[in-house]
């Protein structure tokens, strides 16, 4: 019997103290509430095995932004680290400078009504997102057509 494998459940550290050279801000489907870690210099987000999230990191003289997942296999490309995250990242997207705000942009459409829904969509969703992000910025009407494309009917957007 052939096993699938599955992507895991990914830890973010974000944090909440200045020792860090970076701010952090994560969002997506979240399967427990965040808590405190040891050292008690950050907050830990745990994010659901195979579900997308978003990373805003904002160091000294630059942002990033993230859309990623955990990393499976080798169909992923190149696994990616990055600060806060123990495990290795499949990044769908990443965005610096104008691109940052588009992919805020995108968000706010899509959790205006409901925060978690657009984050219990499959990657290809995520993917094509990116690729719409990238190439023709962020617009509305094509953010709601895509989502509604493969949203549940009862979990569309008007």
């Amino acid at each position: 019997m052939k096993r699938t494998k599955r992507r895991q459940s990914v830890y973010v550290n974000v944090p909440i103290t200045d020792k860090m050279s970076y701010s952090l801000f994560a969002q997506g489907l979240l399967s427990e509430i965040p808590v405190e870690n040891k050292e008690k210099d950050s907050l830990v987000f745990k994010f659901s095995g195979g579900s997308v999230f978003c990373l805003f990191y904002t160091f000294a003289n630059f942002r990033r932004a993230y859309i990623v997942t955990a990393y499976l296999d080798e169909n992923d490309g190149e696994a990616v680290t990055l600060p806060g995250i123990e495990i290795p990242l499949y990044v769908i997207f990443k965005a610096k400078g104008r691109k940052i705000d588009d992919l805020k942009h995108v968000l706010y459409i899509l959790t205006k009504e409901d925060h978690y829904a657009p984050f219990r969509l499959k990657i290809e969703f995520w993917e094509k997102l990116a690729a719409m992000i990238e190439y023709h910025g962020s617009y509305r009407e094509e953010v709601i057509f895509l989502y509604n494309k493969y949203a549940a009917k009862g979990r569309q957007i008007r």
